[in-house]
């Protein structure tokens, strides 16, 4: 039997190699490709993350808020429920039950939510993190007299109850 196989004896190692290359190109492929999905997920939620602090950021301690703004707030929050952590998650679900009074009585500021998204999102791209909790500066602006341009403010009244805006 032995003489039967030494005339393949000359392929097996090539063979072999070639068997043990294959199966390591294959390991190392799935490797990239799970890699690859993994880096375009975190990429994607940092992205829509760092999308909805702007967002929110905007809209955030302002007395009365455009109707853009005001969509704009909302799609922040369905944001943060469905990509934040559960840090995020839960901050944010105190900020609206406050808002809607039904949650705590105390008035919980939409600050805090906006210090986790930030802490997160800093950990994400390597930034070193930050003590002070944001800050919010907003002109001063009078109704009557109009933006920093001279041109009416339109404004959205807040209703408050279910979280909805009217005009």
């Amino acid at each position: 039997m032995l003489n039967q196989l030494l005339p393949w004896a000359s392929l097996l190692g090539p063979a072999l190699g070639a068997l043990v290359a294959l199966v390591g190109w294959f390991v190392l492929h799935r490797s990239n490709v799970q890699r690859d999905r993994e880096n375009k997920r975190r990429e994607l939620i940092t992205t829509y993350l760092l999308e909805a602090y702007r967002r929110m950021e905007t809209a955030a301690n302002r007395e009365d808020k455009t109707e853009e703004q005001a969509v704009a707030f909302e799609s922040a929050i369905a944001d943060i429920q469905l990509l934040g952590s559960p840090a995020q998650f839960a901050a944010t679900l105190k900020y609206i039950d406050a808002r809607a009074g039904s949650g705590e009585q105390d008035e919980v500021g939409i600050g805090h939510v906006l210090g986790l998204l930030r802490d997160d999102l800093r950990r994400e791209l390597g930034l070193e993190p930050l003590i002070a909790p944001p800050r919010f500066f907003r002109f001063v602006r009078e109704l009557g007299r109009g933006d920093w341009r001279g041109n009416p403010i339109p404004t959205t009244p807040l209703v408050r109850g279910g979280g909805s805006y009217t005009k």
